[in-house]
């Protein structure tokens, strides 16, 4: 089980026992524009996105062979995305990831099958090896991040290695489409990329690569689902906010923002609906809960919060392109998924038991507050009805049931999310099944590559994101590179 780490510096003697021997970059200077894009031949590769997935398909792009590969960064810089990661430190990889770590609508196999083309370790050693990190594992979350704690070097170092590699990239160049053309090649075929203020471009090769709609303020704006759709003819998993935090009134209609408390935290699905019987219920994989001034929040909170926002914007058909938060005026009768909490994590026994317990003069808000913050303890007393002074052996049964359900299993009042502005990642995205699972080339579209959040993937926060853009860029990149080898035949 992997939890979401605090801010904290990885201690000297643990980065010393996983370090290299190699210095650490120092470098956070903003990455220098490659100026040798700006010639006249066209490129064999055109990666579409400058953030870590699109670096790194760029790089075993050039590695692999393919003699002129651009990578196109509409924004001013790249790697935004890579900045804002772990609080700044950038949690690189997690230490072990199954499938199941994972999240997508597609067949599970096509994931299962993608991922198995590399692993933890060999990518650990592609980032320290090949691009330069000295990494460490913080033991408390089970993740690797750099020795110097800083995301601007992990940007660096990814960007630095693709210049050394003879990769240019171009900053301030939107492609807003995609249009097949006629090529001189042996069949046939190339693309052309429709500029934003200036003249269109001829490649070879597309590597589509542009990120989801999380975090629009870096860029992200959806534009890779419009083009996926509109000019490569994909149907997708229409996307939505995940790893979001939610929004709703707290326990006892007061007000905890700042609370936290290590929970229990499953997701039961909507009773009655399709394969409801079928379906078990998801159990977050961490602990923490946080309650924020808006609603709830947390590693766990996170974890879970795509099984309700997916049905959510689905059922109201708010996620094509904008950056919407929904709130309770948007759920009225819209069924979703629940979200089922255990304060503590403790069973319904041991609160019993603690309930129980002599002596009877005792007062029922000091037995909760043993195990919980006193805010969060005496807003569950109000919940389940019982006043703040009742005693022990005053404590009705009726009550004493209301209030191990408030306990134990209490359904958390989710009214809506904070949309894309806080989502850690997109889900839903160009289908595995409409994707080449050994090429990651589309079905749909031949020449075309997909890495990256624009795929209908996401994993859980833990380092889990920036194994499927490193495994998926080194994937598409490598496939793009022997596609064009074959065309020059």
């Amino acid at each position: 089980m992997f939890f979401l780490g605090a801010r904290m510096r990885i201690p000297f003697q643990v980065r010393r026992t996983f370090g290299v021997d190699r210095k650490v970059s120092t470098a956070s200077r903003k990455p220098k524009v490659s100026v040798r894009a700006q010639g006249t031949s066209n490129p064999s590769v055109a990666v579409l996105g400058g953030g870590a997935a699109g670096l790194t398909a760029a790089y075993f792009a050039a590695v692999s062979g393919a003699k002129r590969v651009i990578v196109y960064e509409r924004t001013s810089e790249a790697g935004k995305k890579i900045l804002m990661s772990g609080g700044a430190r950038c949690n690189v990889l997690p230490v072990s990831a199954r499938v199941e770590d994972f999240v997508t609508e597609s067949t599970p196999r096509k994931l299962k099958n993608i991922m198995a083309s590399w692993n933890v370790e060999r990518c650990r050693e592609w980032l320290e090896n090949d691009i330069g990190l000295e990494l460490g594992i913080e033991h408390v979350t089970n993740k690797y991040f750099p020795l110097s704690n800083s995301s601007r070097e992990v940007r660096d170092k990814l960007v630095e290695a693709c210049l050394r590699e003879g990769v240019d990239i171009r900053y301030g160049a939107s492609v807003e489409g995609l249009r097949r053309v006629s090529d001189d090649g042996a069949d046939g075929e190339a693309w052309s990329l429709l500029m934003r203020d200036c003249p269109d471009e001829r490649v070879s090769v597309v590597i589509l690569a542009m990120g989801g709609m999380s975090f629009p303020a870096v860029g992200t704006d959806g534009t890779g689902y419009v083009i996926a759709r509109r000019d490569l003819e994909h149907d997708l998993a229409e996307p939505y906010p995940a790893l979001v935090p939610l929004t709703g009134k707290h326990p006892g209609g007061e007000q905890l923002p700042g609370v936290s408390v290590n929970v229990s935290l499953e997701c039961e699905p909507i009773p009655g609906g399709k394969k409801a019987g079928k379906k078990k219920k998801a159990k977050a994989n961490r602990e923490g809960f946080l309650f924020t001034h808006r609603g709830f929040s947390g590693p766990a909170v996170l974890d879970l919060s795509h099984n309700v926002v997916r049905s959510l914007v689905r059922t109201k058909g708010c996620s094509k392109g904008e950056d919407v938060e929904q709130s309770d005026a948007d759920m009225i009768e819209v069924a979703v998924p629940s979200l089922v909490v255990s304060w503590s994590g403790e069973s319904r026994d041991e609160w019993q038991e603690r309930l129980a317990a002599p002596p009877g003069k005792a007062l029922v808000a000091t037995r909760l507050r043993e195990g919980l913050p006193q805010r969060l303890a005496d807003a569950l007393l109000a919940e389940a009805g019982v006043y703040n002074d009742c005693k022990v052996a005053d404590l009705r049964r009726v009550e004493r049931l209301k209030l191990l359900d408030v306990l134990t299993k209490y359904r958390i009042p989710v009214d809506g999310h904070q949309g894309y502005r806080k989502a850690e990642v997109t889900g839903g995205g160009v289908p595995l099944d409409e994707i080449n699972f050994q090429t990651m080339e589309s079905l749909k579209s031949p020449g075309v590559y997909f890495c990256g959040e624009v795929c209908d993937v996401f994993g859980r926060i833990g380092g889990f994101n920036f194994l499927w853009a490193w495994t998926s860029g080194r994937l598409a990149g490598m496939s793009a590179a022997k596609l064009v080898s074959e065309k020059n035949q």
